[in-house]
C-alpha cells in the first residue's frame, strides 16, 4: 500500500547501501575491461593478470587471489602493480578474508597515491571497516565515501555514528554532499533504537525541516510499535496540512493494525478526511486490518453519498480475500443504487478472473434486465480467459433476443483471441 512515489528517493538510497559492493563491482569491472584493452603487450606478467581477470569473470575467488598474488610477488616492480594489488584486495574480501585484503589495500595506497586504482581502494577499506579509512572517509567530500564510512561505523561504534548523524541532522543541508543527510536518518532509523525516537521525532514535527528527511523519520517512526508513538504520528497529521506528510504518516498508521488509536484515527480519516484522496488513502489502509476494518468499510459503503469514495471503497473489497468483500461486491453489482457503481463492481469482479467469480458474472447476466449492465458483464466475459465466459458470449452471439447485444458479443469474440470464439465466428460467416 505504500506510494512509491513518495518513498522512492529513500528506497534507492537504502538500495545504494546494501548493494553499494556488488554494484561497485560492476563497475569496476567494466573499468578492469577497458583497462585491460588498453594495456598493450603480452608480456608473462600480463598473461597472469588476464588469468585473474577471467578467474574474476568467473567468480572463481579462490583461484582468482592465487593469480593475483603469484602477480604481486612475481612482478614487484610491474607497471601494473597497483591493479593488481587492488584486485587482489577485493577477492580476499569476497573469500571473507577482510583482515587479510586490508593490507594490499594499504599498501596501493601507501606506495602508489596517485594511482587510478585508488578511490575504489579506499571505499573498499571503508565497507571493511578498516578504522583509518572510516575516520578518513566521515572527513571526506566525497558522499559515497561517506555513507559507507557511516555504515561502517555504526557497525563498529553505535554511538559514536549515532552522534555524528544527530550532529549532522543541525547543520545546514547545503553544506554537505548530497543525500548524505538522508542516507544518516535511514540508518539512524535502522541501528539506533530507542535513542532514535527523539531524533526521529523532532524533525518530522518540525515544520521548517527538509521535507524528505521529515518523510524518512515518519516512517522510521512508523516501526516503532508503542502507543506514544501512535498518538505523536496522530498529532503530526493533525497539525500538518502538507499533503505528503500526511499520506506519510497515514501509511506509518497502517502498519499499526492491532493499535486502537491508530484504527480509529485511520477510520476517522476514512469517513470526514478533508480530501477525497485523503480519504481513500486511510479506506485502503483500513483494507490492510483485516476483519475489523473490512466490517467497518462494508458500515461506510452502506452509509456513504460521495460517488468517489464509493468506488475507492470498491477497490479496496476487490484488493481483500475475505469472502465477505467479494459477495458486498457482487451484491453491489447485482442490485447497486446506480448503473455507475454497479457496472464499476463489475469491473473490480472480473479483475480477479477465477472460475467461480466468472461463473456468478455469467449467472447474474441471464437474471439481468438493464442493457447498460448486461453490456458491462459482456466486456467482463470479453477481458476473461476463462472458457465459461467465451462460451457464454457465443450464446448470446447466437441466442439473445436483442441485436444489438448479440453484435457486441460478436465484437468482444473477434477480440478475445480464443482458438474456439475464432472458429464460432467462422462458423457465423459461412
Amino acid at each position: 500500500m505504500k506510494s512509491l512515489l513518495i518513498i522512492r528517493p529513500y528506497i534507492k538510497i537504502v538500495l545504494a547501501l546494501l548493494v553499494f559492493v556488488s554494484v561497485a563491482y560492476a563497475q569496476d569491472l567494466a573499468k578492469l575491461e577497458k583497462f585491460m584493452q588498453a594495456t598493450k603487450g603480452n608480456t608473462a606478467s600480463m598473461q597472469i593478470f588476464r588469468e585473474g581477470r577471467d578467474q574474476i569473470e568467473a567468480q572463481n575467488w579462490q583461484r582468482a587471489a592465487e593469480k593475483f598474488n603469484e602477480f604481486i610477488t612475481g612482478y614487484p616492480k610491474d607497471k601494473d602493480l597497483d591493479a593488481a594489488l587492488y584486485w587482489y584486495g577485493y577477492v580476499l574480501q569476497k573469500q571473507g578474508r577482510k583482515d587479510e585484503a586490508k593490507a594490499p589495500l594499504i599498501r596501493l595506497i601507501t606506495r602508489f597515491p596517485s594511482s587510478s586504482w585508488r578511490r575504489e581502494a579506499e571505499a573498499l577499506l571503508v565497507v571493511l571497516g578498516e578504522q583509518d579509512a572510516v575516520k578518513r572517509g566521515l572527513e571526506r567530500d566525497n558522499c559515497e565515501i561517506k555513507i559507507l564510512a557511516l555504515q561502517s561505523l555504526f557497525q563498529a561504534d553505535e554511538d559514536r555514528a549515532v552522534q555524528i548523524v544527530t550532529d549532522s541532522l543541525k547543520t545546514n543541508t547545503a553544506t554537505q554532499c548530497a543525500g548524505f543527510q538522508a542516507a544518516a536518518l535511514s540508518m539512524l532509523g535502522r541501528h539506533g533504537g530507542t535513542r532514535a525516537f527523539p531524533i526521529l521525532l523532532d524533525i518530522a514535527r518540525t515544520p521548517t525541516a527538509d521535507l524528505k528527511l521529515r518523510l524518512t523519520a515518519i516512517r522510521y517512526l512508523g516501526d516503532q510499535r508503542n502507543e506514544q508513538i501512535t498518538g505523536e504520528l496522530i498529532k503530526i497529521y493533525d497539525a500538518d496540512k502538507t499533503k505528503e506528510i500526511r499520506y506519510q504518516v497515514l501509511r506509518a498508521l497502517a502498519d499499526r493494525e492491532n493499535d486502537a488509536a491508530a484504527q480509529a484515527k485511520l477510520l476517522d480519516v476514512a469517513k470526514q478526511g478533508e480530501t477525497p484522496e485523503l480519504r481513500i488513502m486511510a479506506i485502503r489502509t483500513l483494507g490492510d486490518h483485516g476483519r475489523m476494518g473490512l466490517d467497518q468499510l462494508i458500515q461506510l459503503y452502506n452509509s456513504e453519498a460521495n460517488v468517489q469514495i464509493k468506488q475507492g471503497l470498491l477497490r479496496t473489497f476487490a484488493d481483500s480475500d475475505d469472502p465477505r468483500a467479494q459477495a458486498k461486491l457482487l451484491d453491489i453489482a447485482k442490485t447497486g443504487e446506480s448503473i455507475e457503481l454497479r457496472g464499476f463492481a463489475i469491473r473490480q469482479l472480473s479483475d480477479k478472473d477465477d472460475e467461480q467469480t466468472v461463473g456468478q458474472l455469467v449467472a447474474m447476466y441471464d437474471a439481468e434486465q438493464n442493457q447498460q449492465v448486461k453490456v458491462a458483464l459482456m466486456r467482463a466475459f470479453g477481458d476473461s480467459k476463462q472458457k465459461v465466459a467465451v462460451r457464454k458470449l457465443m450464446t448470446i452471439a447466437r441466442n439473445d433476443q436483442s441485436v444489438e447485444l448479440r453484435k457486441v458479443a460478436v465484437r468482444y469474440l473477434g477480440e478475445s483471441k480464443d482458438p474456439e470464439a475464432l472458429k464460432f465466428l467462422e462458423e457465423l460467416l459461412k
